[in-house]
């Protein structure tokens, strides 16, 4: 799909989940931003359900950014102070101008 520069309008951060010594034969997590650039946000879909007696809602997004940015599935993007888990990163060649991704809002990050 062709985009127009323009069009990425929001600010979109993206992180990765890094391991750590704890000094104590064990190890710490923590979330470590790799980029935050310019990107266009798009809902895609949502749904919401019930699950322990609470409603829980979740939504997909599409998230275009200028390539080349090494995201992967395992990150997260943070937009608007919510987490997105990255579901799919389509790489269509690599010589294209945009990488699309695919997103969720609510799930478990």
């Amino acid at each position: 799909m062709a985009y127009q520069v323009g069009e990425l309008n929001e600010r979109v951060t993206f992180k990765r989940e890094v391991r750590a010594d704890d000094g104590m034969g064990g190890s710490v997590s923590a979330w470590q931003t790799i980029a935050t650039v310019w990107a266009l946000v798009r809902p895609l879909s949502g749904r919401e359900g019930l699950a322990s007696a609470q409603v829980e809602a979740s939504a997909n997004y599409l998230i275009v950014v200028r390539a080349p940015l090494d995201v992967r599935e395992k990150d997260i993007a943070e937009w608007r102070g919510e987490a997105f888990n990255i579901r799919f990163v389509r790489r269509r060649s690599p010589r294209a101008l945009y990488l699309e991704l695919e997103a969720e809002r609510g799930g478990a990050v």
